[in-house]
């Protein structure tokens, strides 16, 4: 039976049913409905805020010597250029998500041969970033 809670957040009231789950179940817990008190309503505003634009490189299949995002986010840094030699653990980009940075590291020794994506780019979790010949 889930138990009903009401929270607020940024001024904003929620009720939220929660479900408690034993070990083994597979039922998932209800969706929250938004709530707002006729205060809040009247004096608040509710607009999302701006979000930046970033260019999403398409996703492709991975092939040898590809080197691949290992999570979603926005391409931070490169740290190679194309023609440049890498060794095996060399930090090659440097991805952000949710203001935390995530070195990728070369898995193999080589040339790279390709960049195909450019700082500020997002990308997703099995995404080529670059190729090591």
């Amino acid at each position: 039976m889930p138990r009903q809670f009401k929270i607020t957040v940024n001024n904003v009231e929620y009720d939220v049913a929660v479900l408690e789950l034993n070990a083994g179940s597979s039922q998932m817990m209800p969706s929250y409905t938004p709530t707002m008190t006729s205060a809040q309503a009247s004096t608040a505003a509710v607009s999302a805020p701006p979000v930046a634009s970033t260019s999403s490189a398409p996703a492709a299949a991975a092939g040898s010597g590809d080197q691949c995002a290992q999570m979603g986010g926005v391409v931070a840094s490169i740290a190679v250029k194309q023609g440049q030699s890498v060794n095996a653990g060399d930090v090659i980009v440097e991805l952000e998500a949710m203001k935390m940075k995530v070195p990728v590291i070369a898995d193999r020794s080589g040339q790279v041969s390709r960049i195909a994506v450019a700082v500020g780019d997002g990308v997703e979790s099995g995404q080529v970033l670059l190729t090591i010949a």
